[in-house]
């Protein structure tokens, strides 16, 4: 079955012009790469029709969701979406527990293969259903509103940095619960993120945003090796001092001359949290690890 998403128009911003012209079926999931500021949330806000001032159109499975300048041509809450920004908004005033029934009560009538217990068990939330909205942490909330995202059975999921709150156990495993039930349950996907990791085992292909505009676009695996190739052309040697270190992962906290951030993992590479110069156009970086056989 297709699920044809074409977007095609631009909207106006104070750092850059979000300039349209895409055309994928998301029977594959799709992911968006791009450094801070190259519009990819704002890219996921026009699918959702929470930008009035995109001009142009938006269509889904052959509905046009947005028409000119008409941003309501369907109403947000009319496109089945589920969504999940980065800060795991939820409804205030309200506990775990009532925000995952809300989304229960105005679920698509469709089978589901994931059942609400196994989506709290697996996400860690059956401690925290009695808990209000506000005193969650931020890799509770992001899990809470990826439940509340999955149990409204959405016709297309829309996943803006889901899991960056979460610690990297916790991480890893929603990459496998989402990579499990996301094709269980026949649901298109367009995912964002800076964690290639993540890109590469939950998308097939991928969209590189450069200031509001598709620079790349095609197989996600291909892309990355691109990404990671180019930055090693870049890469240059950096000083680092040893910060802290976790013996049952086998990995080191690096902290870099440049005030940078790295984790090591033996045998691996180092990546780096930080912004190169805007010329390479890369939002990370990744550094060769010195090869201890080398003389």
């Amino acid at each position: 079955m297709s699920h044809r998403l074409i977007i095609k128009g631009y909207l106006r911003r104070a750092r850059f012009t979000l300039d349209l012209d895409l055309d994928v079926d998301l029977s594959r999931p799709l992911g968006i790469l791009g450094a801070t500021g190259a519009g990819k949330t704002t890219l996921l806000r026009v699918i959702a029709g929470l930008e009035r001032d995109f001009s142009g159109r938006v269509e889904f499975c052959g509905e046009v969701w947005h028409d000119g300048d008409h941003f309501d041509r369907m109403p947000t809450h009319q496109r089945g979406l589920g969504v999940v920004f980065q800060d795991g908004r939820l409804l205030p005033g309200r506990t775990v527990e009532s925000n995952l029934a809300f989304a229960q009560q105005r679920a698509r009538n469709v089978n589901a293969a994931v059942s609400y217990e196994a989506l709290t068990e697996a996400l860690d939330l059956n401690h925290l259903l009695s808990e209000p909205a506000e005193v969650l942490s931020g890799g509770e909330r992001q899990r809470a509103a990826l439940a509340r995202a999955l149990l409204a059975k959405p016709r297309l999921l829309l996943l803006d940095e889901p899991l960056a709150a979460n610690d990297a156990d916790h991480r890893q495993q929603l990459i496998g619960h989402l990579a499990e039930w996301l094709p269980a349950e026949g649901i298109p996907l367009v995912y964002v993120s800076h964690a290639a990791h993540e890109l590469a085992q939950l998308t097939r292909q991928l969209v590189v945003l450069e200031r509001g505009t598709v620079m790349e676009q095609g197989e996600t695996h291909l892309l990355l090796e691109a990404q990671i190739e180019a930055i090693d052309r870049v890469a240059r040697p950096v000083a680092a001092v040893v910060m802290s270190t976790d013996a049952e992962h086998s990995t080191a906290t690096l902290q870099l001359d440049d005030g940078s951030v790295g984790a090591v993992v033996p045998g691996e590479r180092v990546l780096l949290q930080r912004e190169l110069t805007e010329d390479s156009g890369l939002g990370a970086a990744l550094q060769p690890q010195p090869d201890e056989n080398e003389g």
